[in-house]
């Protein structure tokens, strides 16, 4: 019999990587550089994130020591920072299994519209910073959203309606610096409460008058707000006010606009000057606000909603991007200008790492929010929300003596109509599943909230369900890559947890055993 293997897994070595390099060397430069230029230390979360990232991935710290029960093969898993800013490889599994949470357990089977909110650069700096402006502006957003389906709603004759969206919070700009805006996915359409249950009815796509009518609005309840809590100079002002601490600083710092070249690959360089970027066809603006709505998904495109759910979650640089340039400054390359030449953004390390230590995000700054039916308490989200699949053996009947020989469910309550072919089209109660049949008679969805059996059939009958998006290592590996590292890859056997292990003894020991490195990496200060 044939085995075939997934691809091995090889551990990451962070510590070969140039951004763990820059770190490690210039973290202290920067430290003595925020000593003399801020009044007060750096805040103790971006101290945090930085002594995380040097000690993510390092097997002198500790790690997770398998074996195989086939031949055994011994595989050493190291302990991760579980930081939100600058390790990208918690970055991306965070990404990863958010995204399949969200696909799982909290966007149900309908058509999903993306908007994209963006705001002048001296709002955006004062989001990063302030909280609660933050939560003010996400929540005008999403109000001004929901004003807009419940009126074509109600034009339409529903009147007992709810909208639901999920809005992802990204702090950076495609160049390396703070640009707070958000990404919004909306569930394009309404949920009706009709008697028995809720129906979902899809809109329109919005026209460009209804965005820009919307976006006059949110423009005009923000700049109220900011100018009844004393965030503005004057009420026709948006910057904030002087008095800067040290986040403050670190925030304007990465939101200025630095200095951009392009670069060939012989290694010439171009200055050029930095430029807003051009507003697509699908989007309008008002006094600085930028609104798009141009990304739409259909209710089953299980596969896309996933990639654009990770895409609001991505992290906030790439770290293929970045270079030490050869008079030892730092290239990001922001986006190619050619099939040789790309725009970079270059900076001294020490600007470079302002820059990061400005990404990071506060504590108490919750990253995605959620509006709606898909609110944590709202009363319709049991309903909502997809479950796992739960096929009934048989299909509903009609309640009527027929004498068909087949039955067809209609989606509304209507009479028991014969449709001419020795069928029964009937009704089905909307307290009970209807369902959806294939050529071969699987039910390719039992419920308007139950995940389509394509889909579950993606996730290997459940193995790869994200329940929470607190997916663990292994599960989420499999889902993202496809690659089971619980198999061996000499063998086939099973991988099993020996030991965890976190002495310092113990570790060095083991490490000295399998002549790995021992070496630890420089404490951040």
């Amino acid at each position: 019999m044939l085995v075939v293997l997934a691809a091995p897994y090889l551990p990451r070595r962070p510590q070969e990587t140039v951004l763990y390099e820059l770190v490690k060397t210039h973290w202290s430069d920067f430290v003595e550089h925020a000593r003399g230029a801020y009044e007060a230390p750096l805040p103790k979360y971006v101290r945090d994130e930085v002594r995380g990232y040097l000690a993510c991935g390092d097997f002198s710290r500790g790690f997770v020591h398998t074996t195989c029960t086939t031949c055994s093969r011994d595989l050493l898993v190291a302990f991760s920072c579980k930081q939100r800013g600058l390790c990208p490889s918690c970055a991306g599994r965070r990404m990863a299994a958010g995204a399949a949470h969200l696909v799982d357990r909290i966007l149900p089977s309908a058509p999903v519209r993306q908007y994209v909110l963006s705001f002048p650069y001296e709002l955006s700096g004062l989001a990063a910073i302030r909280p609660d402006v933050l939560t003010a502006l996400s929540r005008i957003f999403w109000q001004a959203l929901r004003l807009r389906y419940r009126r074509w709603a109600k034009g339409a004759g529903y009147s007992s309606s709810e909208a639901g969206a999920v809005t992802g919070v990204q702090r950076f700009g495609s160049s390396l610096n703070v640009h707070v805006h958000f990404h919004l996915l909306a569930l394009d359409g309404v949920y009706v409460k009709e008697q028995g249950g809720l129906r979902f009815v899809p809109a329109p796509p919005p026209v460009p008058g209804e965005l820009l009518a919307m976006l006059v609005r949110i423009h005009k309840r923000a700049m109220k707000w900011l100018s009844r809590r004393g965030y503005l100079r004057d009420p026709d002002a948006s910057n904030a006010a002087p008095e800067l601490g040290v986040a403050e600083a670190l925030t304007a710092a990465g939101a200025q606009q630095g200095r951009l070249v392009t670069m060939s690959e012989e290694g010439g360089e171009q200055e050029v000057q930095e430029r807003g970027a051009r507003p697509a066809e699908e989007a309008v603006t008002h006094e600085r606000f930028n609104l798009h709505a141009g990304v739409v998904l259909a209710a089953d495109d299980d596969m896309g909603r996933e990639r654009l759910c990770r895409y609001l979650l991505r992290p906030p640089f790439a770290l293929s991007r970045i270079r030490v340039l050869r008079d030892g400054n730092v290239s990001y390359r922001v986006k190619k200008v050619g099939r040789r030449q790309a725009k970079h953004r270059v900076m001294t390390p020490v600007e470079f790492l302002a820059r990061l230590c400005a990404l990071v995000p506060p504590p108490r700054y919750p990253l995605l929010r959620f509006a709606g039916v898909l609110a944590p308490r709202h009363e319709w989200r049991a309903r909502v929300v997809p479950q796992p699949p739960e096929l009934p053996s048989a299909p509903p009947r009609c309640s009527a003596d027929c004498g068909a020989t087949e039955h067809r469910p209609l989606p509304k309550r209507e009479p028991p109509v014969a449709t001419g072919d020795g069928a029964c089209a009937f009704a089905v109660p909307e307290a009970l599943p209807t369902q959806t049949l294939t050529e071969s008679g699987h039910a390719e969805r039992a419920g308007p909230n139950i995940l389509s059996v394509a889909h579950w059939q993606r996730l290997l009958g459940g193995e790869l369900y994200a329940s929470s998006s607190r997916v663990d290592w292994a599960t989420l590996l499999k889902r993202t890559w496809g690659t089971d590292v619980r198999v061996c890859v000499r063998c086939g056997g099973r991988l099993v947890v020996r030991a965890v292990v976190t002495d310092p003894h113990s570790v060095g020991k083991l490490l000295t055993a399998l002549r790995r490195s021992r070496d630890p990496p420089l404490a951040a200060a």
